[in-house]
C-alpha cells in the first residue's frame, strides 16, 4: 500500500512552472500529506577557486541558498494559508540527484515527486541525466509528472510481468498493483492492468507468437489476487516499449505504474533498462517502485 504521509518535492529553480508542485498539492488535498519542498542546485561558478576563495565561495553558497529558502518559503505560504503542512529545504552538491537521495534516506518521504520532459534517445543513453539517475537510485517511489493535474475519476494502468522476466522479484508485480491501487483509491479513480508477452524474434527475424490463452490467463490469475476485475485486463504480444505507450494513450491513462530495477552502470549505458525506455513515449505520469 502507498501511504501518503509526507511527499518529498523537488522544485526546479528559476522556472515559472511547477508541475510537481501542482501535482503534490492534489495529491496532499486528497490524503491530508505534509509536504516538503527541495531545490537541489549547484554552479561551478560558486565552486573553491573557481572565481572566488574559499571562504567567499562558501559565503555565496550560502546566500544562493538562503534566496532559494526564500523562494520556497514564497511557493509554501498559499499552501500553508490551505491548511497543508508545508516544509522546505535547499541543497547544494554536484551532481544535484545525490543531495535528492540523500534527503529521502534522511527524511524517509512516502513518494518522491519531480516534473520531467522529454528527452532524446542521445539524452537517454549516453548522459548522465537527473531522471535516470533518480529511477535507478531513489529508494523512495518516485512519481515523474509530465501531465496536468489528474481529472475525476483518473485511470492508473499498473504495467506487471506474470513471467518475472528481467530479473524482475515476482513480489515486485503486487506492490506495483498496490501502488496503483492506492491511488486509484485516494483519487476516485480506475486500475486496470497491463502485460507485455512479446518475444525477441527466432534468429532476430521470425515473430514468436504467444498462446492467448495462456497469457490471457497469467494474467487474470494476477488480477484475482488483487481483488481486479478481468475486463480491467490488457495484455499484448507487441514490444512493451511500444505496446504500454499505446494502451496508455487508449485509456486515457493518467498515470502509469511500473517497476525498475538498477542495473550495472555497464549494462545501464549500453541498453538502459525497460523504464527508462518507456519512460519517454509516455505522455501521462509514470510512478516508478522498487522491489522490497
Amino acid at each position: 500500500m502507498l501511504e501518503l504521509s509526507r511527499i518529498l518535492v523537488v522544485i526546479e529553480p528559476g522556472s515559472d512552472s511547477q508541475p510537481a508542485l501542482d501535482k503534490a498539492v492534489q495529491l496532499a488535498k486528497y490524503t491530508d500529506s505534509e509536504l516538503e519542498l527541495m531545490i537541489c542546485d549547484y554552479s561551478a561558478y560558486l565552486e573553491d577557486g573557481y572565481y572566488f576563495d574559499p571562504i567567499q565561495a562558501q559565503k555565496m553558497r550560502y546566500e544562493h541558498s538562503e534566496l532559494h529558502i526564500k523562494e520556497l518559503e514564497a511557493m509554501a505560504a498559499p499552501l500553508r494559508e490551505q491548511g497543508l503542512e508545508v516544509t522546505v529545504t535547499a541543497a547544494w552538491g554536484n551532481p544535484p540527484y545525490e543531495e535528492v537521495i540523500t534527503r529521502v534516506k534522511d527524511s524517509n518521504p512516502s513518494l518522491v515527486i519531480k516534473s520531467t520532459r522529454h528527452h532524446n534517445k542521445l539524452a537517454r543513453m549516453v548522459l548522465s541525466n537527473e531522471d535516470w539517475e533518480l529511477i535507478r537510485y531513489c529508494p523512495a517511489p518516485l512519481l515523474l509528472v509530465k501531465s496536468q493535474l489528474w481529472p475525476s475519476s483518473p485511470v492508473f494502468l499498473a504495467a506487471v510481468d506474470p513471467d518475472h522476466v528481467n530479473d524482475k522479484p515476482a513480489a515486485l508485480d503486487h506492490k506495483i498493483i498496490s501502488g496503483a491501487a492506492s491511488l486509484a483509491a485516494i483519487s476516485g479513480g480506475q486500475l486496470h492492468l497491463f502485460h507485455s508477452a512479446w518475444q525477441p524474434p527466432l534468429a532476430g527475424v521470425y515473430k514468436v507468437l504467444s498462446d492467448a490463452n495462456q497469457e490471457g490467463n497469467k494474467l487474470k490469475n494476477l488480477a484475482t489476487l488483487n481483488g481486479i476485475c478481468e475486463s480491467s485486463c490488457h495484455w499484448s504480444d507487441e514490444d512493451v516499449v511500444h505496446a504500454l505507450p499505446t494502451t496508455a494513450s487508449v485509456l486515457n491513462a493518467s498515470a502509469v505504474v511500473i517497476g525498475a530495477v538498477s542495473r550495472s552502470r555497464i549494462d545501464r549505458v549500453l541498453i538502459g533498462s525497460t523504464a527508462e525506455k518507456v519512460l519517454d513515449q509516455l505522455e501521462c505520469d509514470v510512478l516508478v517502485i522498487k522491489p522490497d
